[in-house]
């Protein structure tokens, strides 16, 4: 158990935290516009939408399946939420 939640597969889980991560990331660096949406999908099936003011600095996520919006100012607080919303959706589907 690492800070209060279990990991049933570090390598699983560690993989997918650095993909979220670099699109994260390539979000933050993009230079084609000061806001930056991308999209994350389980079985080919949007699960939440994100995106980024480089302008602000603030995260928004959108989460389909509950239909709510959250919004961060800090990248690891989004790859985190982005997780769990990805891995709860797969354990439903």
């Amino acid at each position: 158990m690492i800070g209060g939640v279990t990991m049933l597969d570090n390598k699983y889980n560690t993989s997918d935290l650095k993909q979220i991560l670099c699109r994260l990331r390539a979000m933050i660096d993009s230079t084609d516009g000061s806001v930056q949406t991308r999209r994350f999908d389980a079985f080919g099936i949007e699960a939440l939408q994100v995106t980024y003011d480089q302008l602000t600095r603030i995260w928004t996520v959108q989460e389909h399946r509950e239909i709510r919006q959250f919004q961060f100012d800090d990248i690891d607080l989004v790859a985190i939420e982005i997780y769990d919303v990805l891995h709860d959706f797969k354990l439903i589907y």
